[in-house]
C-alpha cells in the first residue's frame, strides 16, 4: 500500500476516537477481533493487502485506547469524591468566571492523596486574578459532568472537576517557562491592541498569536457565520505562511536544503508553537512541518499524507483522547479535504491538459494559458468545497451549524491572511525599536486599513441569506455516508466520472426527502441561562419564543434562531412577572402575561396554535397546544385552582405545584429534580430539545435522562 504510514496513523486516530465512546470491555473485544483480522490478512496477502496497514492501525489504536483508559484515565477518575487540601497552579486557559472576582479554568493540583504527580482538573469558580498563580485551598474532587465539553477536556488531559470549598492561601507565583511564554504572548497582544483600533486589535492578536480573549462576540459570530473561524485559530495555514516568510528571496531554493538553515527554521517554528501555548491544532501542524523539514534535510520530497499520519500517531500516543478535540478533528479533516482537492486537480490536468499537448507547437499558446487558468480556478473551487464538506461531519457530530457561504468567503479573504500576518510582525518588530516608531505607525495604519477591509468582506458574507444552514444531524450524516460509499464504489470500478451525476442525483433526492420529512415537525428548545432559560418553539421556518430572563437570554435566543436557519421570530410570550423593556424585533408580536387580567386568557398566536394562559399574583402559566400535544411554560408559582396535566413541561429552576407533566425538559446545571414529587420522565442538557412529529412521535435530543427518586 502506498503511504502505509499515513493509513496506519489515521486509522490509529480513528480507533481512538471510536474507543472514547466504547466501554473498556468492548474495546478489548474489538482489539482482539482486529488483531485476528490482521493476522489472517498477513497470512493471505493476496486478499486485500492494501488494507493491512489500516487494519493494523485500527487494532493498535484500539489497544492503546483501552490501555490509556485503564491505566491513565481510570485511576484519575477514581480520585473523585475526596475532599483534600492541595496546592493548585492556575493554567493559561483561566478566564473570568460568572462570579465577580473569580476565575474558571484548569488547575494543576499537587498533593492529592494517592497520586504522586500533578492532577489536572477543571474548576468553574475559584479565587484568583491571572494564570501562573499558586494557592492552597480545600477542594472537593468530582467527576466531570457528562456534557458536550467532557471529551474535549479529556483531550486536554483533564479527567476531574474541582469544587472550591474554603481556605484560600496565596503562594509564590509559578516560575515555569510556560507562564513566562504566556506573559510574553499577552504582552505582544497588548502591544498590538495598543497600536490598532479596539476591535481590529483583537482580530490581529487572534490570527497572529492565538489570543482570542479580546475578540468581541459580534466579530466571532461573523467569522463563524461566514465559515472562516479557522483564520482565528493557529493552524497549518498559519504555519505554511510562516514557513513561506522564512524562505523569501532569491536564496530560497538554495536555503531549502541547507541543514543549518533547516535547524534555524525548526527552532523558529518550535518557539512559535511554545508561544501560542501548544494547542492541539498547532501541535498537529508543527509535527507535519517538522517531518517536512526532515525530508528537506534528507533531500527527500515531503509527503503531506504521510506527515498527517505521523502527526495523528504522535498525538494519539501522547493522549488517547486527542482525537476527541473538535479543533483537532476539523484540522485533520480540513487537510484531508485539501489533499483530495489537490488529487482531483492533478487528475483533471492529466486528462484535459496532458504533457504532450503542453509541448505541442500546433496548439495556440492562448488556448493553453486559458485552459491552465480555467483548471486552476476549478481546482481552487473544488479544494475549498471539499475542505468544507470534509469538516461537515465533525461539525454535525458536535451539534454545530455550518455556513453556506464558506467557500465564497474563503476564496475572498484567505489570501488576505498572509499580508495581515506580515504587517502584524512588522508592527511588533518596529515597535520594539524606538528609532523605528515612524515605520511602526505606518505599518499599523496599513494593517488597520487591511483588517478593516478584511472584516468588512467577512461581515458582508455573514449577512448573506445562506450564511446559516440548518442541517438535521443524523440525516445529514447518513447522506454523507452514502455519498462516501458511492465515491469508493465508483473509484474501485474505474468509473470516477460517473460519480458526479450519481452524487448530484443522490443529493437532489436527499434534499427533497429531507424537506418532506421535516415538514410540520415541531422543535422545542430551551435556550439561555441555566435554570431560567427561554423556550423556542419552531415549525416550518417560523418560531414563537417564551421569554424568561434578560439581555443574555435575548442574545442566546437570537443566536439559536440564526444557527437554525434564521428562523422567523413571529411572536414572543413574555413570562416574566416584572417585565422590563427588551430590544425585541419590531415586527414581532408581543404578549406580556403580566399585563393581562388575573385569571385565564386565550391570546391568539400566528400559525393557528392554541395558547392558554393564567396570570395571578404568584406567577404566570402558558400552555401551548399543537395538534393535541400540550406544552407548559411557567414563571413563579401560579395557582389556577386545579392541576393542569400536560405532555411536556419546559421547566425553570423550580417545579410549579399546579402542573402535572408526563415529561420534564430542563437545562439547570445542578437540577434539584430528585426533590420534586413527580413521576415524570426528566431530561437535561445544555440546549435540550424536544422534536415533535404531530400524531406520530416525540423524541428528545441533546439530553441525558435523570432518574427521579
Amino acid at each position: 500500500m502506498k503511504r502505509a504510514l499515513a493509513g496506519f496513523g489515521l486509522a490509529f486516530a480513528a480507533a481512538e476516537l471510536a474507543g472514547a465512546y466504547l466501554p473498556l470491555s468492548a474495546l478489548l473485544l474489538t482489539a482482539a477481533f482486529l488483531l485476528l483480522a490482521a493476522l489472517v490478512w498477513r497470512v493471505r496477502r493476496a486478499v486485500f493487502p492494501a488494507c493491512l496497514p489500516v487494519v493494523l492501525g485500527l487494532a493498535a489504536g484500539t489497544v492503546w485506547a483501552a490501555g490509556y483508559q485503564g491505566l491513565v484515565a481510570a485511576p484519575q477518575r477514581a480520585l473523585a469524591g475526596q475532599t483534600v487540601t492541595v496546592t493548585a497552579v492556575v493554567q493559561t486557559d483561566a478566564e473570568p468566571s460568572f462570579q465577580e472576582g473569580r476565575l474558571r479554568g484548569t488547575l494543576v493540583l499537587q498533593g492529592v492523596p494517592g497520586c504522586s504527580a500533578g492532577v489536572r482538573a477543571y474548576c468553574s469558580s475559584f479565587p484568583g486574578a491571572e494564570p501562573g498563580e499558586q494557592f492552597r485551598a480545600v477542594i472537593r474532587l468530582e467527576e466531570l459532568e457528562q456534557d458536550a465539553y467532557r471529551l474535549g477536556r479529556y483531550a486536554d488531559g483533564t479527567f476531574l472537576s474541582v469544587v472550591y470549598l474554603d481556605g484560600y492561601e496565596p503562594l509564590e507565583p509559578s516560575r515555569s517557562p510556560v507562564f513566562a511564554l504566556y506573559e510574553l504572548r499577552m504582552g505582544l497582544s497588548r502591544r498590538l491592541r495598543l497600536y490598532l483600533p479596539r476591535p481590529l486589535g483583537g482580530v490581529e492578536a487572534a490570527m497572529l498569536l492565538g489570543d482570542r480573549t479580546q475578540l468581541t462576540d459580534t466579530l466571532e459570530e461573523s467569522f463563524r457565520a461566514a465559515g472562516v473561524s479557522h483564520l482565528l485559530s493557529i493552524s497549518g495555514l498559519h504555519f505554511s505562511l510562516l514557513c513561506g516568510l522564512l524562505l523569501i528571496g532569491p536564496l530560497a531554493g538554495t536555503l531549502r536544503f541547507n541543514r543549518l538553515y533547516i535547524l534555524f527554521e525548526a527552532a523558529v517554528l518550535l518557539f512559535y508553537m511554545a508561544l501560542t501555548g501548544f494547542p492541539v491544532s498547532v501541535v498537529r501542524a508543527g509535527v507535519i512541518y517538522f517531518i517536512m523539514l526532515l525530508g528537506y534535510a534528507l533531500v527527500q520530497p515531503p509527503d503531506t499524507l504521510t506527515s498527517l499520519g505521523v502527526a495523528a500517531l504522535f498525538l494519539g500516543l501522547q493522549n488517547a483522547y486527542a482525537a476527541c478535540d473538535l479543533g483537532c478533528q476539523l484540522s485533520f479533516c480540513g487537510v484531508l479535504g485539501v489533499q483530495l482537492g489537490a488529487a482531483v486537480g492533478r487528475w483533471q490536468r492529466q486528462r484535459w491538459l496532458p504533457e504532450e499537448e503542453e509541448e505541442n507547437p500546433d496548439v495556440p499558446g492562448w488556448r493553453r494559458r486559458l485552459l491552465r487558468a480555467g483548471l486552476q480556478l476549478l481546482e481552487t473551487l473544488e479544494t475549498a468545497a471539499l475542505a468544507t464538506v470534509a469538516t461537515l461531519p465533525s461539525l454535525l457530530a458536535h451539534g454545530m451549524s455550518t455556513s453556506g457561504v464558506s467557500v465564497l468567503t474563503n476564496l475572498l479573504v484567505v489570501w488576505m491572511l498572509c499580508p495581515a500576518l506580515v504587517l502584524g510582525i512588522l508592527v511588533l518588530l518596529f515597535g520594539a525599536v524606538p528609532l523605528l516608531l515612524p515605520c511602526m505607525r505606518m505599518a499599523s495604519l496599513l494593517l488597520s486599513l487591511w483588517l478593516h477591509w478584511m472584516v468588512g468582506i467577512i461581515g458582508w458574507c455573514a449577512a448573506l441569506p445562506a450564511a446559516y444552514l440548518y442541517l438535521p444531524r443524523r440525516y445529514t450524516l447518513l447522506v454523507l455516508t452514502v455519498l462516501i460509499l458511492l465515491g469508493v464504489l465508483f473509484w474501485r470500478r474505474g468509473r470516477a466520472l460517473w460519480f458526479l451525476p450519481a452524487a448530484a442525483l443522490c443529493l437532489a433526492v436527499s434534499v427533497g426527502l429531507g424537506v418532506r420529512l421535516q415538514r410540520d415537525v415541531v422543535r422545542v428548545a430551551l435556550v439561555g441561562t441555566s435554570g431560567n432559560a427561554c423556550a423556542v418553539v419552531s415549525q416550518n421556518g417560523h418560531a414563537v419564543v417564551f421569554f424568561r430572563g434578560g439581555a443574555s437570554n435575548l442574545n442566546a435566543v437570537q443566536t439559536y434562531l440564526d444557527e437554525n436557519g434564521r428562523l422567523q421570530w413571529d411572536a414572543v410570550i413574555d413570562l416574566r412577572q416584572d417585565p422590563v423593556e427588551q430590544d425585541f424585533p419590531q415586527q414581532t408580536a408581543r404578549i406580556t402575561l403580566d399585563t393581562l387580567p388575573w385569571g385565564p386568557a386565550q391570546p391568539s398566536l400566528p400559525g393557528g396554535w392554541e395558547l392558554d394562559c393564567w396570570h395571578d399574583g404568584g406567577g404566570n402559566l402558558a400552555v401551548l397546544g399543537i395538534d393535541g400535544y400540550h406544552i407548559a411554560f411557567t414563571a413563579g408559582q401560579p395557582d389556577p385552582g386545579q392541576p393542569v396535566t400536560v405532555d411536556l413541561l419546559c421547566a425553570a429552576a423550580s417545579l410549579p405545584e399546579c402542573v402535572q407533566p408526563r415529561t420534564i425538559l430542563t437545562n439547570t446545571s445542578e437540577p434539584r429534580l430528585q426533590d420534586w414529587d413527580t413521576q415524570a420522565k426528566v431530561y437535561r442538557g445544555d440546549t435540550p430539545t424536544a422534536v415533535l412529529r404531530p400524531g406520530r412521535s416525540a423524541t428528545f435530543e441533546e439530553v441525558k435522562p435523570i432518574a427521579v427518586q
